[in-house]
């Protein structure tokens, strides 16, 4: 009896166990205690820094930070809700494979539980499964520090398989497993993948539906849709979390509709449209021409944006007198901005993908088609049925970079290329017609191969308008026309070299799979050794590319791209301004700098390592700082897409694709020019204390209302003390109603916004009346990022302006505990009347998205967890009725 049941589980005891060990040694530095030195990762440190202090200091979640952007939710950023079916995932993959391991191996699972699904042999779908896992667009994003995204990727698979459970076999195993990975899939949290989804389940669905049709089984077809339709909503419950916040803050975000119908002076308005993302920005990283064929041969443009003098043999045929030049030219032709690699899925799965065309019989082939095509056509930068789904397709225009949507070619390229092979061994395939294919694929690359220039550019479109530039500049200069008119072919050479040597290497790995579909056909090869041959060729295949973007190099004793965990939890580190800054305040305030120290005491107690020791008190001193303190920083490296001063204090900017819209407006009209105007009027050596003291007092009057205390030029020298920002708050003199958002951005620049709040009158039952009193004051007495609290003493009622950032969906005004209304003023910040007296105000974020959402969601989840579990418990007692 037991004997029987592991034969049975043994496939599946094997391929967890290959996943593992695959994962592992490809990721062996991990095994070392070693972290994955992603390149965005510091962003991400430096933006949610405040959260986590706040985490573990309270025990609870923030909901809003300072610390990017003047302040936004943490809801895109870093939000733990309570879902009890993720708990699941967390415990028995994260925690015990950890990153990056964890994410390949629950890749190679879920698409394993596709094709299970699916009724594919274990055996074989093991080999789709190291295929799916390791395409080059999973390391890539791993590489890049994507892991959200990287997630949501691994459990669309299942999720797919899910659907075939449930209109092929059996309509409430399919149902409770769909209800299952939907919630894991939402928990992933990153929308746009899952958004994506959509375009491989519907058209599966619909060949479904026309199966049904043609088996006069629609009652059937429709009962089972019923029965997902249940299960979508029952999986969709325990995510309600992360769907409401997010739904109510896209409202907000540069994704949302402007009150605005005008544009800054500067032009520059690039990111946004009247309600959504602009059509450049969504397609900056999408492929040009030709590109596509990176998913075949990585090197189809040049794979990633590095040095031609790093591909060996590159300059084999270039000329002597260029090789230097040419050396030092991006090995990338393509149109992206920007490229780390190719979307790689393998040269050998891809021609079984083929073949899947021409012999699988099943309809879901044609399902299959149409993904693919039209994953192909919406990753494209040049493409009329593109901007067509950007102005038209519900919500397509509220994501960028729609080239992401490969990873559905990705799913159904081995999921096709199995079903072949599937095919291949329960069938007879036509032995000359399969010989007659494989001759024209092969044959295709050998043309390829011998004329390159035929099919495809070697320069970019760029690149050609540059050149061309170039060469007009300089036709009445014969040398130096010359000299550009022979470089460019040179450059061609080089890349013609890069682009001919992963041609034939595609070329051999698809020959080698021909040959072992053709001798396996014709019955010269068995199955077990065909399947050892191909999931070896498959898994060298994609293998050998991943290496050339995620890899173990190392430079000297050190790895490139691991470090060790204090490196990895310490990525920013303090610089000169960081530390003049906490010097400052502490000098303005002593009191500071005993909470510091004290801070610094307990610290002691818990790091006994040296290096650790140091790090946490430099964290300690910052912390306190932070939760004690209330100034912006601005950063003139690049603020808008930096997160390091995040990391330390409440920054003016950030990095983030979720901006809010009002603040991007905000950027866009007022603080790109003021920007401007401050690193040339620091380049000025020739102006006096007294001509800079004017500049910082009138010249950046929005960077002073949002209250800028500090500006950092060089952070390796002391942070200029911008001595008149506005504070965290004060009181004004005068309310200035406005008709509409366009006099209100406007009024920015016409107005003393430090004695005048201007205030739209939608926001308006009445003008407040401010009677002047010398004597009336505002401070601050204690900061949060999701509560602050403000002391005031007036003879007359007065209007108070907060520097804080206005977001109506959450904050709530108190004063003396009872809750009150409070203004949107000065485009982007909050005001409050203020009664005559001593009064104690306070804000508070109570966003109802959230409480709403984990109520739904414990409930939901635990509900989950029971059907599942049931499922289980229902099978493993069927197991044993039936043995017994």
């Amino acid at each position: 009896m037991l004997p029987q049941k592991f034969k049975g589980a043994l496939p599946h005891i094997a391929a967890i166990a290959i996943f593992v060990i695959i994962s592992a040694v490809y990721f062996s530095p991990q095994l070392s205690g070693l972290k994955l030195r992603p390149a965005d990762i510091a962003h991400h440190i430096g933006m949610s820094k405040e959260i986590g202090d706040y985490r573990e200091q309270n025990k609870a979640e923030p909901l809003w930070t300072n610390s990017m952007f003047g302040g936004m939710p943490t809801y895109q950023i870093s939000l733990i809700s309570t879902n009890y079916v993720t708990s699941i995932e967390n415990n028995i993959i994260f925690k015990t494979l950890s990153s990056p391991i964890a994410y390949i191996v629950l890749a190679m699972i879920g698409f394993y539980i596709l094709m299970l699904c699916f009724g594919i042999d274990p055996w074989l779908a093991i080999i789709g499964s190291l295929t799916f896992g390791l395409s080059s667009l999973n390391l890539l994003y791993l590489e890049g520090g994507h892991f959200t995204k990287v997630h949501a990727i691994t459990l669309v698979p299942p999720l797919i398989g899910s659907i075939f459970l449930a209109y092929r076999k059996n309509m409430f195993k399919g149902g409770i497993l769909l209800a299952f990975f939907i919630c894991l899939e939402l928990a992933a949290n990153h929308l746009q993948m899952t958004y994506y989804a959509i375009f491989l389940i519907v058209p599966f669905v619909f060949v479904e539906l026309f199966v049904a049709f043609k088996d006069k089984q629609l009652m059937k077809f429709a009962k089972t849709s019923g029965v997902l339709a249940i299960a979508l909503g029952i999986g969709i419950l325990p995510a309600m979390t992360n769907l409401l916040t997010t739904y109510e803050y896209s409202k907000y975000t540069t994704r949302g509709k402007s009150e605005l119908t005008i544009k800054p002076q500067s032009g520059n308005f690039s990111t946004t449209t009247e309600n959504a993302l602009s059509s450049n920005y969504i397609k900056e990283y999408n492929l040009g021409p030709g590109e596509i064929w990176s998913i075949i041969v990585p090197n189809a443009k040049g794979g990633s944006a590095e040095p031609i003098g790093n591909h060996e043999g590159a300059l084999d045929n270039v000329s002597e007198q260029f090789k230097q030049m040419v050396s030092q030219q991006s090995s990338y032709w393509g149109e992206q901005s920007f490229s780390g690699g190719a979307f790689y899925f393998g040269a050998g799965m891809f021609l079984l993908f083929i073949l899947g065309f021409i012999f699988v019989k099943d309809p879901i082939k044609w399902g299959v088609l149409f993904v693919f095509i039209i994953s192909i056509i919406l990753s494209l930068k040049y493409s009329f049925i593109l901007d067509w789904f950007i102005d038209h397709f519900p919500m397509f225009n509220k994501f960028r970079d729609t080239k992401m949507i490969l990873y559905l070619a990705q799913i159904v390229v081995p999921f096709l290329g199995l079903l072949f092979v599937n095919e291949m061994f329960k069938t007879q395939i036509d032995k000359k017609k399969l010989g007659i294919s494989l001759i024209i694929i092969n044959g295709i690359f050998l043309i390829i191969y011998l004329t390159p220039t035929m099919w495809f550019d070697f320069t970019s479109l760029r690149e050609n308008d540059y050149y061309a530039k170039m060469l007009d500049q300089y036709k009445s200069q014969p040398n130096y026309y010359q000299q550009i008119s022979s470089f460019i072919p040179e450059l061609e050479n080089a890349r013609i070299s890069i682009f001919k040597s992963d041609v034939i290497r595609s070329f051999l790995f698809i020959l080698i799979c021909s040959a072992l579909v053709y001798v396996t056909v014709i019955g010269k090869l068995k199955k077990t050794y065909f399947l050892l041959a191909v999931g070896f060729i498959t898994l060298a295949d994609v293998w050998s590319v991943d290496k050339r973007y995620l890899n173990n190099e190392k430079e000297g004793s050190y790895y490139k791209s691991w470090v060790k965990p204090v490196e990895m939890a310490n990525p920013i580190q303090m610089t000169a301004s960081d530390n003049f800054i906490l010097s400052n305040e502490v000098k303005e305030n002593p009191e500071l700098g005993t909470k510091i120290n004290d801070a610094i005491t307990n610290s002691i107690t818990r790091h006994d390592n040296a290096t650790s020791f140091e790090l946490e008190k430099i964290k300690a001193a910052f912390r306190v700082l932070n939760f004690n303190t209330n100034y912006r920083v601005l950063t003139l490296d690049n603020p808008f897409a930096n997160s390091n001063i995040s990391y330390f204090h409440k920054s003016i900017g950030g990095y983030h694709g979720a901006k809010l819209k009002k603040y991007q407006e905000l950027i866009d009209f007022y603080l790109n020019t003021e920007l401007n105007k401050i690193s040339k009027t620091l380049s000025d050596t020739t102006l006096s204390n007294a001509q800079l003291d004017e500049f910082f007092s009138t010249g950046i009057p929005v960077l002073n209302m949002l209250n800028t205390k500090y500006i950092v030029y060089n952070p390796n020298a002391n942070a200029i003390e911008n001595p008149h920002a506005n504070g965290d708050c004060w009181l004004v003199k005068n309310v200035q109603p406005v008709e509409n958002a366009d006099e209100e951005i406007l009024g920015l620049n016409k107005y003393d916004l430090k004695t005048t709040a201007i205030i739209n009158k939608k926001e308006l039952k009445e003008i407040p009346e401010i009677k002047p009193d010398s004597t009336a004051s505002i401070t601050m007495e204690s900061y949060a990022p999701n509560h602050l609290r403000y002391k005031t003493k007036s003879q007359t009622d007065q209007v108070a302006v907060f520097s804080e950032i206005y977001y109506p969906a959450g904050w709530e005004a108190y004063i003396d505990g009872k809750k009150t209304e409070y203004y949107n003023a000065d485009y982007i910040l909050r005001a409050l009347k203020v009664p005559a007296g001593e009064h104690s105000v306070e804000f508070k974020f109570e966003p109802k998205s959230y409480f709403n959402g984990e109520l739904i969601a414990k409930a939901s989840s635990v509900l989950l967890l029971l059907l599942v579990l049931g499922m289980f418990g229902m099978e493993i007692y069927k197991g044993f009725k039936k043995e017994a």
